[in-house]
């Protein structure tokens, strides 16, 4: 019973935990979502998560966005490391404007879903110009990934 009162003390065990059972999750999910194309990759909760960990300068949570972004790229066979520049690009646009807006409005969440989905779109064609890569098509199933996740990033808010 000493170890439940001690982590409750300890934020960081219990930053820790969180975030490891996030990343174990993720893998499970992105295993599933290879399995079945109605899942959603979950891009758009990443980026959220991503904003938030950035606000409250979660570094550990970073590490954990950036874990489950190589898993992401693995997985669809992209180069590594471009959805985690493309979040901290949009990071860092969405951060100038939300300086100006009120943050906690339901438009964000859903801001926070659709900005990652059309700037892997645009990243993906650019690479696939560059290179002999085969590009994202973006088709119904993206705009039902769009509409399930701005449901759970609202609802997470």
């Amino acid at each position: 019973m000493s170890t439940f009162s001690k982590l409750q003390r300890n934020s960081f065990t219990k930053d820790l935990l969180k975030n490891f059972s996030f990343l174990v999750f993720y893998i499970f999910y992105m295993a599933l979502s290879s399995i079945y194309a109605f899942i959603p990759p979950l891009l758009g909760v990443l980026f959220a998560k991503y904003i938030k960990d950035c606000k409250n300068t979660n570094f550990l949570g970073l590490f954990v966005v950036f874990g489950s972004c190589l898993i992401f790229e693995v997985q669809k066979a992209s180069v590594v490391g471009v959805v985690f520049l493309l979040f901290v690009f949009l990071g860092a646009v969405v951060g100038k404007i939300s300086a100006w807006l009120d943050q906690e409005n339901i438009l964000f969440g859903v801001v926070y879903v659709i900005l990652p989905y059309i700037g892997y779109f645009f990243a993906s064609q650019c690479l696939g110009i560059l290179s002999a890569q085969r590009s994202v098509n973006f088709d119904l199933w993206v705009l039902w990934y769009i509409i399930a996740e701005s449901l759970v990033v609202i609802w997470k808010k």
